[in-house]
């Protein structure tokens, strides 16, 4: 997975340290979506957002209130069985301080790991402190 998204980020023309860093950094974010997921812990997926973050649900509706994405996130994870997991498919796009991916959302139930239709298209923005946070997330 990380020679493919570091092949991304060369093919745009970006330096080899900045690439490098581009996977990482990548990386490092979905490992906190994992853990967050996996714990439950909705205070920690709010964290993930950026402050002006939207979200665009299957059904089209468009969330930008911090306190709607919250609900959003308590009903998925109220419903929930085993636990989920979100993996990077692929770096679509990668210029500055904006990365765009694809996540594949799956549910893990002990062995066995469903995965559901679509992907998850989110736009990681740098912050200020260096962390990568969703600033707009689409959900199919």
């Amino acid at each position: 997975m990380k020679k493919g998204l570091l092949a991304a980020a060369l093919a745009l023309g970006l330096g080899t340290a900045w690439a490098d860093d581009v996977p990482r950094s990548v990386d490092q974010t979905v490992a906190r979506w994992n853990q967050a997921l996996n714990q439950g812990r909705v205070d920690e997926l709010m964290h993930l957002y950026a402050k002006d973050a939207m979200v665009l649900l299957p059904d089209g509706k468009v969330i930008k209130d911090p306190r709607e994405i919250r609900r959003f996130w308590e009903k998925v994870l109220a419903g929930r069985h085993g636990r989920f997991e979100v993996d990077v498919n692929d770096v679509l796009s990668a210029k500055g301080d904006t990365v765009v991916s694809t996540l594949r959302w799956t549910n893990v139930d002990g062995e066995l790991k469903y995965a559901y239709d679509g992907v998850i298209y989110n736009v990681f923005k740098k912050q200020a402190d260096g962390t990568w946070k969703a600033q707009a997330q689409r959900w199919n």
